[in-house]
């Protein structure tokens, strides 16, 4: 069983941009689509990407740059969402801060996992593989997302891994493993459940009016994509009327630089 940590060390480290986002999986026998809600009271959000290499897949970046908010330390630019070229999608969501009770031997030790599992992974189950591989501790306060264009979708909790069962998902900033740890109930999860319950039709419009309900006055900025497609649709502040397009291969053939979601060219639904 996993552990939560002291009033004081949560205090800090919950102190998580990503509090209140929601994501959507719909797996279509045609088409895998994947959505989710940035929510931060930051006025600022970037695009950006990695260049397809010999020894590294390319990757479709979307984030910030931290500045402060996870204490002191130097700013740095930390990567939120990720689609890369062969199709695999991550997301991360703040959750309540446990200590895993698993300790490996030879711990990672870089600074951003999931850059290196978006670089070297096309699969779900490669992503939960390199995780598991991994010393998971230095995720305190976070799970992530994984889906893949076959349809497969999990999210790792540091030290637990739940997979999806049947074609959809929902994701909010409880652990579903173990609601008990805090965050549940979720008023987010529960609509974004029902709805797929109702109509879970694996199309990026869809998956859109889900994020719309569940959406908040910090929404950020949205994402729908469609992994077998290898196409992004961003939404800006919490606005579903306009989005611009964005096609992975295109994206990863030459890095491209952040640059601000506020100036992409949006067009009318």
């Amino acid at each position: 069983m996993r552990h939560l940590l002291s009033a004081i060390v949560v205090a800090v480290l919950c102190a998580l941009p990503a509090a209140a986002c929601t994501g959507v999986v719909i797996a279509g026998e045609e088409a895998v689509l994947v959505g989710g809600n940035e929510d931060w009271n930051r006025s600022d959000s970037f695009v950006w990407s990695t260049e397809a290499t010999d020894d590294a897949y390319g990757v479709l970046y979307f984030g910030y740059e931290i500045r402060g908010e996870w204490g002191q330390q130097p700013d740095f630019w930390y990567e939120f969402h990720g689609i890369n070229d062969h199709g695999l999608y991550f997301d991360s969501f703040g959750a309540p801060c446990v200590m895993p009770t698993t300790t490996l031997a030879n711990p990672w030790r870089g600074e951003h996992l999931m850059v290196e599992a978006m670089e070297t992974c096309a699969t779900v189950a490669e992503a939960v593989a390199f995780f598991e591989s991994s010393n998971l501790a230095v995720i305190l306060c976070q799970q992530f997302l994984f889906v893949d264009k076959h349809g497969n979708a999990a999210v790792v909790e540091g030290d637990e891994t739940v997979w999806m069962e049947g074609n959809t998902f929902a994701l909010t900033n409880f652990y579903l493993s173990d609601p008990s740890l805090g965050g549940w109930p979720c008023w987010r999860y529960s609509r974004a459940t029902g709805m797929l319950g109702t109509d879970a039709t694996p199309t990026a419009d869809r998956v859109a009016r889900i994020l719309d309900v569940t959406s908040q006055p910090i929404t950020r900025y949205s994402l729908v994509c469609d992994l077998v497609a290898g196409k992004v649709r961003v939404y800006y502040a919490h606005d579903f009327d306009r989005y611009a397009v964005i096609d992975v291969t295109d994206a990863v053939a030459e890095a491209l630089p952040r640059t601000p979601l506020d100036s992409l060219e949006m067009g009318t639904n």
